[in-house]
């Protein structure tokens, strides 16, 4: 099957936005759902869409920063943080994601940008990145959790109540936190581990492997 890939036009809001929630709906990479484009507004970026036949099937987005640090979790030069990837699951065994990312690599470049970091906290994009050998650059838990009655009495006090608090902590600090609060482990508001790699090899070419 051909597959294009192109920078996002304005007129394929609609679309991005059907293709984005069924993508998320088969993901645990995102904590929300969105109902509106991200304009990423004082940052460079770069916004793909993968093409087949005139139908949006796969997209990404990479936000660069203007400073170290601002964004990415490796703070030694400015990177960009991809916050958008995925393709339709009809799609799959076509190599999308890794042309996605080739051409993410060759916009960043151009950007002046040396460096990308992809996090998710969904497995099967975990085992996509490993099996693509991206350096892993760190881990941990994203949680919900009940709020302690003195907290919440307190801050109901002023008329707000809690429902759940949302925290993370680092991956060795895991068995104490669910062992001093009421972790919420019910779908969809279960714990996951999350994961970040990173590209700094761009003359590596994914899509070829």
């Amino acid at each position: 099957m051909n597959i294009e890939i192109r920078e996002y036009r304005d007129e394929d809001e609609a679309e991005w936005m059907r293709v984005h929630a069924i993508i998320l709906s088969i993901s645990h990479s995102w904590n929300y759902s969105i109902q509106e484009r991200p304009p990423y507004t004082g940052n460079e970026s770069t916004r793909l869409v993968a093409v087949h036949e005139g139908k949006m099937v796969g997209l990404t987005d990479a936000v660069y920063e203007n400073q170290p640090g601002e964004m990415c979790f490796v703070k030694d030069s400015r990177g960009g943080y991809v916050t958008e990837f995925g393709r339709l699951p009809e799609y799959g065994k076509m190599n999308i994601g890794p042309r996605l990312i080739d051409a993410t690599i060759a916009d960043a470049q151009r950007k002046g940008i040396g460096r990308l970091e992809y996090w998710s906290q969904d497995r099967n994009a975990q085992r996509f990145y490993t099996r693509l050998g991206l350096r892993e650059i760190g881990r941990h838990y994203r949680f919900r959790f009940a709020p302690p009655k003195a907290i919440a009495d307190e801050v109901f006090k002023g008329g707000v109540g809690i429902e759940y608090i949302y925290g993370v902590c680092m991956p060795e600090d895991w068995p104490r936190v669910k062992q001093q609060h009421e972790i919420i482990t019910k779908h969809p508001l279960e714990p996951h581990l999350c994961i970040g790699y990173e590209i700094r090899d761009f003359s590596r070419k994914f899509s070829a492997e």
